[in-house]
């Protein structure tokens, strides 16, 4: 059997760095740590624990984090597909086209907080350029680049998330996986996570809080493992992007 091999020239590291100065969504738990053994006093080792939800810094959400019960293990996040989680994907940087909108500056604002609504067609526009670009097929995984800096010490209230047209869109598209750079696919003041669950009922997997501001936008093999954390609705992870 032939072997396959990654060829690649530069590691961009995606995550954001997780602290105890790591602002999280209203109401979730922090990161927090102690120190249980010292090398000081111990003369051997240090040793810590730490305790966070599994939704703080970058993250992919489990199915059972939007229904079923927590003792179905089949529905969380150490039973994630991992191949979803591997592979080509393709990055829009959503900043330079809000950046082209002509119209009023609330529009553009209003655009950077909805991926899609109203402006679908010129992300999907996009998406068919840089396909054209690349000569390239639609491929099975697309972040959105909404920010040109993150900033993982404060919570921003008016952040982006992926519109339900947008996210229909990407399910027709077969694609199988879906981030962005902001703490939810959802609006903040979402009631029934509508977006969550077009993409669950569709088999995607997404991944929310990934830093971008680095990434230019194109094309790139993506590692993004989510941990085989058992009885979890959401593992943190360590995304990269090779190019």
């Amino acid at each position: 059997m032939k072997k396959s091999s990654l060829s690649f020239n530069r590691i961009i590291d995606i995550s954001q760095p997780v602290s105890s100065r790591t602002a999280c969504f209203p109401g979730d738990v922090p990161f927090s740590k102690r120190v249980t053994l010292s090398y000081q006093e111990s003369g051997v080792i240090n040793l810590t624990a730490f305790t966070m939800s599994p939704h703080v810094g970058s993250h992919a959400d489990a199915p059972v984090h939007i229904k079923g019960d927590l003792s179905d293990q089949s529905l969380g996040a150490a039973a994630m597909k991992l191949s979803a989680f591997l592979g080509t994907v393709l990055v829009i940087d959503l900043t330079r086209l809000a950046n082209q909108v002509e119209d009023s500056e609330n529009e553009a604002q209003d655009w950077r907080e909805e991926i899609g609504g109203e402006h679908l067609g010129e992300i999907k526009a996009r998406i068919a350029s840089l396909l054209k670009q690349f000569d390239l097929q639609m491929p099975e995984r697309v972040l959105f680049k909404t920010l040109t800096k993150v900033a993982p010490e404060q919570f921003e209230a008016s952040y982006a998330y992926i519109g339900t047209e947008t996210a229909k869109y990407l399910a027709q598209e077969k694609t199988k996986l879906v981030g962005l750079d902001t703490p939810s696919v959802d609006h903040i003041n979402a009631k029934v996570l509508a977006t969550h669950h077009i993409l669950e009922e569709a088999g995607m997997v997404w991944l929310e809080n990934l830093d971008l501001s680095e990434v230019e936008e194109g094309v790139y093999q993506l590692i993004a493992l989510p941990l085989k954390m058992e009885e979890l609705e959401a593992s943190p992870l360590r995304a990269v992007l090779l190019a």
